[in-house]
């Protein structure tokens, strides 16, 4: 493998990176808003039973499919 290519491979893997970290970082942000939709004290007085039961399914779903692949492992 030249320079060139080896240089090219670690820009890929750098933007790769990054790329997943910035997703995580959206996820977990998601995540949050989610929970505070659910959070009586905070958001959750000011939505209506449908959106808190979405956003209970979302959260449900997420814990679920990571589960699955933690046990696929």
């Amino acid at each position: 493998m030249q320079d060139t290519e080896r240089q090219t491979m670690r820009e890929h893997i750098v933007f790769l990176g990054t790329q997943l970290e910035n997703e995580r970082h959206r996820s977990k942000e998601k995540s949050d808003f989610l929970r505070r939709l659910l959070h009586p004290e905070d958001l959750g007085h000011a939505v209506t039973p449908e959106v808190r039961k979405l956003a209970y399914a979302i959260i449900n779903n997420e814990f679920n499919e990571q589960r699955d692949r933690e046990n696929k492992k």
